[in-house]
């Protein structure tokens, strides 16, 4: 008998298509690095009106195992399609993958040593950022707890990508909020999330030697939407106490 997972990798799916079959054999990499050090993971995977591409290799997917999910909604909203997974996953711990991005193999065991270490009110952001595609960059995310962290940043620019791990129960407790580009005029759901995370008294780390890397898109991007539209971020207790 299987025991329950460890780890759910919450991993939200619309229209990659093609592209998400390297994002799953990334992320399936992560899993086998984190299994064989004792970490059982399960996949959590959202395919919000999906297009036919993606479902077709979404699910003939060699990584997919028989106790993974994937669940086919119609929220059209990444912060729903994220909120839906997190209330299906069954492991202590969640991190988010987006669809199109790729991770280095240490990422999730390197988050849940550090939540271990560190305690439940740390939720951890990878070290280091490389962006292709559209830009070629590369960026350090700062740490909470190191100099390089100045809270007046947050009043204007997002300091962590959404790419997030902490305990399940953080992801309960503050859902990610509506951010429909166009709808309601506000936008930017992770660095919201962030903010309010702040204000309750969470501590965003980075994980050491861990990457994300990021695809850069001019069309298809939730923040280039959010850009285009002239979206602003909802109002948080954060900017209160800044």
């Amino acid at each position: 008998m299987k025991t329950d997972p460890v780890v759910s990798a919450v991993i939200t799916m619309h229209g990659e298509g093609i592209l998400a079959h390297r994002t799953l054999l990334s992320i399936q990499r992560c899993r086998e690095y984190a299994e064989a050090r004792g970490l059982r993971t399960e996949f959590v995977i959202t395919l919000d009106n999906a297009t036919a591409e993606t479902r077709r290799v979404i699910t003939s997917h060699p990584a997919l195992r028989d106790d993974d999910q994937v669940h086919e909604i119609n929220f059209r909203d990444l912060s729903l399609s994220r909120n839906f997974a997190i209330e299906k996953a069954r492991g202590e711990y969640v991190g988010t993958f987006d669809g199109d991005d790729y991770f280095s193999k240490n990422w999730i065991e390197r988050c849940v040593r550090g939540i271990e270490e560190n305690g439940p009110t740390t939720i951890y952001h990878p070290e280091l950022m490389v962006a292709f595609g559209e830009l070629n960059a590369y960026w350090w995310q700062p740490d909470q707890l190191s100099k390089y962290y100045t809270p007046e940043c947050l009043l204007t620019m997002n300091l962590w990508n959404a790419c997030a791990f902490a305990k399940r129960s953080v992801f309960l407790e503050y859902p990610y909020q509506v951010s429909r580009p166009g709808e309601s005029g506000f936008g930017y759901e992770d660095w919201l999330w962030n903010c309010d995370t702040i204000a309750a008294g969470y501590v965003h780390r980075t994980a050491p030697e861990t990457i994300r890397f990021e695809r850069r898109k001019s069309n298809g991007s939730l923040n280039v939407a959010h850009q285009r539209t002239g979206a602003v971020i909802r109002p948080s207790a954060f900017f209160d106490q800044v």
